[in-house]
């Protein structure tokens, strides 16, 4: 073997120990089989995978090799194989949720929108909201570096580094909790974990075995070393959501039925872990390393001079590296020169736009005085215009009075006389300047009408505008009993429901506003009466609008609104019973309106 600076042989304690782990490997490797088949599930376990028949998972996406989504978008890994094995054994289908990464995937788990995580390590923190299965794969956790430290690191060496993890991975919690005075540098994933260690960003690299040497050949990255291992082990299962005790049972029956060839080739198609399929003798193991010690010697000089010109290559590879990390330095200088002075340029072209605001801003406050003046000016002008006419319209309807006076009554003491003499034309002539009289004494009287509306000070209340309504009505009707004015005609008591049941939803589905506008109707402008109540409440979709008429259909949850849905089914009767139609026009969030019609004839 190789030591520091020397090649030393192999001494017969580490044979001895070197033996004694084989036969460790071996034992855990040819022991007991499982059956490969389904598993038998209890009838409350099928009962439960019954009730919950989506079972949501969503991976890390990039967690090489453990799990991840491929150029293809297909959920691989270690932990994938063991998945898709799981949902053959217990006859359940998970559905795969894609997520962008681990800090998405961590929120949407902590909000119950998905169920299941692929590989998680159980840390303090994670075991308040999440339960964990059996593990899946168990590898130790190693601290990566670019530099040299002359020994060995631990964790607790770590004080005083700047250290890098990926949020909310394993490392990341334990470091957090366990050792809040080590300076954590939080990456988003391994691959810029491994990028700020190479390029000495940060001074190690915290990370589990298998993910750290995967991505390490797959990025050729060459310049990073195992300088430490981790105090923990990295035991990877399958997270669970708090509240379902029973996912974690049945997943757990599913791990213990795996097979010993089944773990091993789960595990081993993606971290190369592979067991020997044979187990030797002592005798052979015995024969292989009396070979093999007199090898090592000759190894070991070798190996020696092979580190030797590795260690020189990379000598000259890490000049190389320094001197393009001066020019790079070198060019960030002067790109910050010229940052800087285009600040200075823009703070210069800033102050004079703030300048030339300013400026700007005062010429309008000098602009509004003097609108503010003229405006108070013709302000007056108009308020001593309003006077006048009105003196004027007082004084012309105040003069015109009396004469209208005297020619009405000269009109009618000369209407009698002439009658009483029979002169019977002119009584005519004298009756159309009467009524020319009357006509200008009511022109009179809308004029000082219309002159006292603008001095009338105005107090404002609530107004039945229906009741006026009617009342005007009755006012008109009684006034001239000849005219005829149609009404609708129907069954009182169905017409009330109509109303009842388009009011009450009316005012039930306003019952979120904080000031609500209900309005009752009618349209005459098409010929046709059509009647309408209108609200601006929560409003529904138009696309849906043919179920709203069909009994027990409803637009709403009970949670939202409640009913019963025949109240529309009722009016549609209804007004179909009287020959009419009904329909309705809505948006969501905008209020609704319903309109219905009356056919006087068939009612």
């Amino acid at each position: 073997m190789a030591g520091r600076g020397r090649a030393r042989g192999l001494s017969i304690p580490s044979a001895f120990a070197l033996i004694t782990v084989l036969v460790v490997i071996l034992a855990a490797t040819g022991g007991s089989r499982a059956e490969s088949g389904a598993v038998s599930l209890t009838p409350e376990e099928r009962a439960w995978l019954n009730a919950h028949p989506v079972i949501k998972l969503a991976p890390d996406p990039d967690f090489k090799p453990i799990e991840y989504f491929d150029e293809n978008g297909v959920y691989r890994g270690a932990a994938a194989d063991h998945i898709h094995t799981l949902e053959k054994k217990l006859g359940i289908r998970i559905t795969i949720v894609h997520l962008q990464n681990w800090d998405e995937v961590m929120d949407a788990f902590k909000r119950h929108e998905v169920d299941l995580l692929g590989a998680v390590e159980a840390t303090e923190d994670r075991e308040r909201y999440m339960l964990f299965t059996d593990p899946l794969v168990v590898v130790p956790g190693g601290i990566f570096s670019a530099r040299e430290f002359g020994k060995p690191l631990a964790i607790k060496d770590l004080q005083g580094l700047k250290v890098a993890v990926v949020s909310n991975y394993m490392a990341h919690d334990y470091l957090r909790n366990a050792y809040p005075q080590i300076s954590l540098d939080v990456v988003p994933d391994v691959s810029t974990g491994l990028a700020k260690a190479s390029l000495g960003m940060v001074d190690v690299y915290v990370e589990n075995m298998a993910n750290a040497t995967f991505y390490l050949q797959e990025a050729g990255i060459t310049n990073l070393r195992l300088v430490g291992k981790t105090d923990f082990m990295y035991r990877w299962g399958i997270g669970v959501r708090k509240d379902w005790p029973m996912m974690r049972q049945i997943l757990n029956k599913g791990l213990a039925a795996l097979s010993e060839e089944e773990k091993a080739a789960l595990i081993g198609h993606w971290i190369h872990v592979k067991a020997p399929p044979w187990r030797p003798s002592w005798a052979f193991v015995a024969g292989v390393l009396a070979s093999v010690a007199g090898v090592l010697l000759v190894a070991a000089v070798l190996i020696n001079l092979t580190l030797k010109s590795k260690v020189s290559a990379r000598t000259a590879e890490l000049q190389r590296e320094l001197a393009e990390r001066q020019r790079l330095e070198q060019e960030l200088t002067r790109l910050n020169e010229q940052l800087e002075e285009r600040v200075r340029e823009r703070t210069a072209e800033l102050e004079r736009q703030v300048t030339d605001r300013r400026r700007a801003e005062e010429a309008l406050q000098q602009l509004t005085a003097g609108l503010e003046q003229r405006v108070r000016s013709r302000t007056a002008e108009l308020e001593a215009s309003n006077r006048e006419l009105e003196s004027f319209t007082f004084a012309v309807s105040h003069d015109l009075r009396a004469p209208v006076r005297h020619i009405s009554g000269y009109a009618e003491i000369l209407t009698e006389e002439l009658e009483a003499r029979e002169y019977h034309y002119a009584g005519g002539y004298l009756a159309r300047i009467m009524v020319s009289c009357r006509r200008m004494q009511e022109m009179i009287d809308s004029l000082l009408a219309l002159s006292q509306i603008s001095r009338k000070e105005l107090q404002c209340k609530q107004v039945d505008l229906s009741a006026i309504a009617r009342q005007i009505m009755a006012e008109m009707r009684e006034a001239e009993p000849h005219r005829r004015v149609d009404a609708a005609t129907g069954d009182p008591a169905l017409l009330r429901s109509v109303i009842e049941n388009l009011l009450h939803n009316a005012w039930k589905y306003t019952g979120r506003k904080e000031v609500a506008h209900i309005e009752f109707g009618v349209d005459t402008s098409g010929g046709e009466p059509v009647y309408y109540v209108r609200d601006d409440g929560a409003g529904f979709d138009a696309a849906y609008a043919g179920k709203l008429f069909t009994p027990f259909q409803r637009l709403h949850t009970d949670a939202e609104f409640a009913g019963t849905g025949v109240g529309l089914a009722t009016v549609q009767r209804i007004i179909h019973r009287h020959g009419g139609r009904v329909w309705a026009f809505s948006e969501p969030g905008r209020g609704a309106c319903f309109f219905f019609t009356l056919n006087t004839e068939s009612a």
